[in-house]
């Protein structure tokens, strides 16, 4: 970060590779539009390179990336409603339910109805349980680094992702029933 901190666009596009994927990921689990999330993602290392003189080296740059990128999905958002713009839910391009699926595993109709029934309880969750839940499950954040990236208290994360697990628990076996 200190050669982006220079204006050295290579070490910028080294960043943009290394972490593309995980900030699309984010953007795609708040708006469910492949078109927004892109926009998102591209609008946040935008965001990240106009304002590279403010990034703290002291810190990790995945947390403070991922807080621009959530910023920057709210206010897309926001945009979207107040412009009266319906969203378009693509479903079969979510990140989410791509990364649950294995294709290559032979998948009894127990398996294949309980993957559904997952993805179905992820699906209904708020983003206030459901990002979490990502963050730390499908990308491997820490607490710390979900806490940094949404902006709120670690033991707020430890909460909603109690939460998220709870409903997740409760559907599951509603959805058995």
């Amino acid at each position: 970060m200190q050669r982006v901190k220079s204006g050295d666009v290579g070490a910028f596009e080294t960043i943009v590779q290394r972490h593309k994927g995980l900030v699309y990921g984010l953007c795609f689990s708040m708006l469910r539009c492949r078109e927004d999330a892109e926009e998102a993602a591209q609008d946040s290392f935008l965001k990240l390179f106009r304002n590279r003189d403010l990034y703290d080296e002291s810190r990790a740059l995945e947390p403070w990336l991922l807080r621009i990128a959530g910023n920057t999905s709210r206010d897309l958002l926001r945009r979207r409603r107040n412009a009266s713009l319906p969203m378009v839910r693509e479903r079969e391009g979510d990140l989410l339910m791509q990364l649950m699926e294995d294709p290559k595993s032979a998948q009894s109709s127990d398996q294949a109805a309980t993957r559904q029934a997952v993805r179905q309880a992820i699906e209904q969750m708020s983003d206030r349980f459901r990002l979490p839940l990502v963050l730390r499950y499908l990308n491997g954040l820490t607490n710390h680094q979900i806490a940094e990236a949404l902006g709120i208290s670690l033991s707020n994360v430890k909460v909603r992702l109690a939460r998220a697990k709870d409903v997740l628990q409760s559907r599951l076996l509603e959805a058995r029933e």
